[in-house]
């Protein structure tokens, strides 16, 4: 028996304890209505690395958009961009319209039930296949995200950082050996339920909990201290110069080449520094270059900062007015009359300035 094993008549009372808080407690969800594997695919997807409450709103226009895999496998990239628009990772979308077609092509529109083969589905790693296949066909298959995570770390006082390799793999072993395998997808979703509900990073709800008599870091009074944190990097600093081109009632954008951070969007034409010294004067450049405009840019009219997982960059918005529209690069460069801006999908930034430049500039 391993050392962080649970006794057997443990283990059971840990599971029928948090299978009958789930049934009690659960939250109201619209892909738990009939658990149907697309909708929980698309869930889990827009799930990762936002909360619930943050994307419902994503789910539900989506939902209405493409109610099936098929219309995702013919739908429009631009579609699929505009309706991703606010959740970033924009590389998911594609995985998500690429996925679509292999399975409509290969499956024959029917998602495959065993992790094996959900792992030869593109955007699809070891914790999405084991969530598709659980939640979706209730297979005994293990998931470890970062509430499933904080849950086995504290319930066996497991105090290294999850990152740590040897962490890691027990973490996956134990999160296979809890599942009861005829209830895999209701345990699987109350793992996740209550970390994110109750066995919460920071003032945990311990006493609500249904599986403290189980749990070692509760026992030991360390549950927020567990698991320990690995220390993270500090995020380096970028900075990026935009040119808001107008002419007439229309601004001049640039769409993002292929490979490159945020694919497929809309923005501003602009250039990005380590430095923010002389980056006005390298855009004025970049326009006369690849735009055929050349133009003296006005001061600095607007700036914001945006963060990335792995940078954060500081972003400055330089005006500018022609009487003649430049030169148009065929799909990569358009003049969009403003009330028509709203239908672009636009990175994060450049929507934040858009309202702005809409309310200081009404007229």
């Amino acid at each position: 028996m391993k050392q962080r094993d649970l006794k057997a008549n443990d283990l059971e009372d840990l599971q029928q304890s948090l299978l009958k808080w789930f049934k009690e407690h659960q939250r109201k969800l619209p892909w738990r209505e009939n658990y149907e594997p697309y909708q929980v695919w698309i869930s889990e997807i827009m799930l990762q690395q936002t909360q619930v409450k943050t994307m419902l709103p994503f789910y539900r226009r989506w939902m209405e958009a493409l109610p099936g895999i098929r219309e995702v496998a013919e739908a429009d990239e631009e579609l699929l961009i505009k309706l991703w628009e606010g959740l970033g990772y924009y590389r998911r979308v594609r995985n998500i319209r690429k996925t679509a077609e292999m399975i409509c092509n290969e499956y024959g529109g029917q998602f495959p039930e065993q992790v094996a083969e959900l792992l030869k589905l593109p955007g699809i790693g070891r914790y999405t296949a084991g969530a598709i296949a659980s939640i979706a066909f209730n297979q005994p298959a293990p998931i470890l995200d970062g509430n499933v995570t904080r849950v086995l770390c504290r319930v066996r006082k497991i105090e290294d950082p999850p990152q740590l390799g040897d962490v890691g793999k027990e973490l996956w072993r134990l999160a296979e050996a809890w599942i009861p395998k005829e209830e895999a997808r209701n345990f699987n979703q109350a793992l996740m339920e209550l970390g994110a509900t109750v066995c919460l990073p920071s003032s945990p709800n311990c006493l609500l909990c249904p599986i403290r008599q189980h749990c070692l870091a509760f026992e030991l009074g360390k549950a927020e201290a567990i698991p320990a944190s690995k220390p993270g990097k500090v995020p380096r600093q970028r900075y990026r110069a935009c040119a808001v081109i107008r002419c007439n009632n229309k601004l001049l954008f640039s769409k993002r080449l292929e490979n490159s951070l945020l694919e497929g969007l809309w923005e501003f034409p602009s250039v990005e520094s380590d430095t923010k010294k002389k980056l006005k004067g390298t855009l004025e450049e970049h326009l006369e270059r690849n735009y055929g405009i050349k133009v003296t840019l006005g001061k600095e009219i607007h700036q914001l900062e945006h963060r990335y997982t792995n940078f954060k960059t500081r972003v400055g918005f330089y005006p500018a007015a022609l009487e003649v529209p430049g030169k148009e690069t065929k799909e990569t460069t358009s003049w969009v009359e403003i009330p028509k801006i709203e239908d672009l999908a636009l990175p994060r930034p450049y929507r934040r300035f858009m309202e702005w430049y809409l309310e200081k500039f009404r007229n």
